[in-house]
């Protein structure tokens, strides 16, 4: 949850002026230029009655219009411009226009920029003894470090908001502060649904419609993973949607009608969820709303994925696209080219979804919105990942450090450690097979560590323990799909010709070229249609070195290794040479000694 132009309590009599404010907040997203239009009558009504801190919220929501309306220059402008004006003004006056920038800076994704504004603000603030702005600008670097992937640091900032607010008897506030800890803990780690309710009781209580239904939304995502919460679920995620629908929000509504169609889906109604959004769909076009067609698009096409329906979702991420491109509002393109690149890299279309990305990120720099720009980067990563080219990944190095921390957690049995690494690594992806059977294949071999592993992975993905194991070494984009390594040498007469043998195929010593055999995937456990992966070290043993390198020459038993590997993709070549070692071991146990 943003806090970019928010409000919470609003003091004074002009009650007219503070409803203007409250109208603009609830359809920011969806009719900009009427919020902003509200905004700026807001703010002169405010300066006339020289109600300054009312005036400095209605600025601040002035700023976020102009950003949700696509102009991201003129926003940067009017920030700018407050900036340089309060430099010569007041410590009040600074220390509104340090916050209006810091506030920008979040909706743009430059913490650190964001951080050294708020943290300037809040000294002043603090000096001038508003502590509610002090509890705003916490506020706003607590959200930093949410985007940061600071847990720990985030619910610190979460609990000392909540503490301010609550000691000033400010219940907004203190609303705020409950949803903006469950956020932190979303990060972190944590119970989300204590601080969830305790924000929608506030939020009912306060009327405060926009906010209820957010968190409407984040209750839904969670009630949805309990036992027989599907039902719960839909029913949360349809009181959000008739709160949107209700202040006419569109974006808020497509997003809060993902979490409809994912519940339904759990309860096996894919069919119904998606009748409802091709149902929305349809009404819209016939009213030709584009503005509201351009809003609901990204979560239509997200329902369309979850139901299955690619070919409609590609279609209707493209109709999408032309509309915000026919409107000119560039923010909205580039968004809508990443929901676009997704679309197309989950139907295999690789190459057209990296062309999607790189235009989403081009436009992202122009804009100077750090935020897309680091979406479009992962989105760039995913896409890498997927094609099996994870070195290409932007976030490669980054993906790296993650799969060093997931293997420590693995290794200490850490479960907090090990779900805060693998959902970074399921978010930033940028590593492959290879990488984690490096990282994990020795911990593997312990089978405490391995039945530790398997039960955490269980518990992250709430599975069942044997559908956890089915999945072990898949990694990252479900980083637990364990590769199983044969060493075909490491036996007597090796180990996949033991394999061979037990099916009256033998080999003889020029036709044994496999060193060693690695299979990640089977065939009956494909991972979103993609083959399994056989992979083997091949070495032609009738050569001399020498021969080798001058001639580059080599046995046709090679060739025939080649398709030897493909029997890799039988589900019971370990189990095979794990029966013969066995009988090797009973037969070397039984035998006499001799005298």
């Amino acid at each position: 949850m943003s806090m970019l132009g928010s409000v919470t309590q609003l003091t004074g009599t002009n009650l007219e002026a503070q409803r203007w404010l409250r109208r603009a907040l609830d359809i920011l997203e969806s009719e900009p230029e009427e919020a902003l239009d509200l905004a700026r009558r807001a703010t002169s009504a405010f300066d006339a009655a020289a109600e300054l801190d009312n005036a400095a919220d209605a600025s601040r929501l002035v700023v976020s219009a102009t950003f949700s309306s696509g102009d991201v220059e003129a926003a940067i402008s009017l920030a700018s411009d407050q900036l340089e004006a309060a430099k010569g003004g007041s410590p009040q006056m600074q220390a509104y226009a340090h916050l209006m920038w810091a506030e920008l800076m979040l909706a743009l994704g430059k913490t650190a920029a964001l951080k050294e504004h708020a943290g300037q603000a809040a000294q002043l603030f603090q000096q001038l003894d508003k502590m509610p702005y002090v509890a705003k600008c916490k506020a706003a670097i607590l959200q930093a470090c949410i985007q940061e992937c600071d847990g720990l640091e985030s619910e610190r900032l979460a609990e000392e908001v909540l503490t301010i607010w609550q000691n000033l008897g400010d219940k907004g506030g203190t609303a705020v502060a409950w949803h903006l800890l469950s956020a932190a803990r979303s990060v972190g780690g944590g119970n989300l649904m204590e601080p969830l309710a305790k924000a929608l009781d506030l939020y009912k209580e306060l009327n405060w419609k926009r906010y209820e239904a957010s968190v409407l939304y984040s209750l839904s995502e969670r009630q949805r993973f309990q036992p027989h919460g599907g039902a719960v679920a839909q029913r949360t995620a349809e009181e959000a949607v008739s709160i949107w629908k209700e202040i006419g929000n569109y974006k808020g509504e497509a997003t809060a009608m993902t979490a409809v169609a994912k519940a339904m889906i759990v309860r096996g109604l894919t069919s119904d969820a998606l009748q409802m959004v091709q149902t929305r769909m349809q009404e819209l076009r016939q009213d030709n709303r584009l503005s509201a067609l351009a809003q609901t698009g990204q979560g239509c096409v997200t329902v369309l994925q979850e139901c299955g329906a690619k070919d409609e979702a590609l279609a209707t991420a493209e109709e999408v696209l032309a509309i915000t491109q026919q409107l000119g509002n560039r923010h909205e393109e580039a968004w809508m080219l990443i929901k676009l690149s997704e679309v197309r890299s989950d139907m295999k279309l690789y190459e057209e979804a990296l062309l999607c990305a790189q235009e989403a990120q081009t436009i992202f720099q122009e804009l100077g919105d750090q935020c897309g720009e680091a979406e479009a980067m992962k989105s760039l990563s995913h896409i890498y990942t997927a094609k099996r080219e994870a070195h290409k990944s932007p976030h490669r190095q980054r993906a790296l450090d993650l799969l060093s921390q997931f293997a420590t957690s693995v290794a200490n049995k850490d479960v907090e450690g090990f779900q805060k690494a693998l959902t970074q690594m399921r978010l930033y992806q940028g590593v492959d097979g290879q990488d984690v059977a490096a990282s994990l294949g020795s911990l593997m071999q312990d089978p405490e560590t391995y039945k530790w592993y398997v039960e955490a992975s269980a518990d992250y993905f709430q599975v069942t323990f044997e559908e956890a194991e089915s999945m072990v070494g898949r990694a990252p984009l479900n980083p637990m799909q364990r590769a199983i390594g044969l060493d075909s040498r490491g036996f007597a007469g090796g180990g996949i010709y033991l394999f061979f043998r037990v099916g009256s195929m033998g080999y003889g010593p020029s036709f044994r070229p496999i060193q060693e055999g690695y299979r990640q995937g089977r065939s009956y456990q494909a991972e979103q249609g993609d083959p399994p992966v056989a992979l083997a070290v091949l070495r032609d043993e009738t050569v001399e070195e020498w021969e080798r390198v001058a001639l580059l020459q080599a046995h046709a038993g090679v060739l025939d290794g080649a398709l030897q590997t493909t029997a890799l993709y039988h589900g019971h070549v370990q189990e095979v040479i794990d029966a013969v070692e066995r009988h090797h071991k009973q037969v070397k146990l039984e035998a006499p000694v001799s005298p």
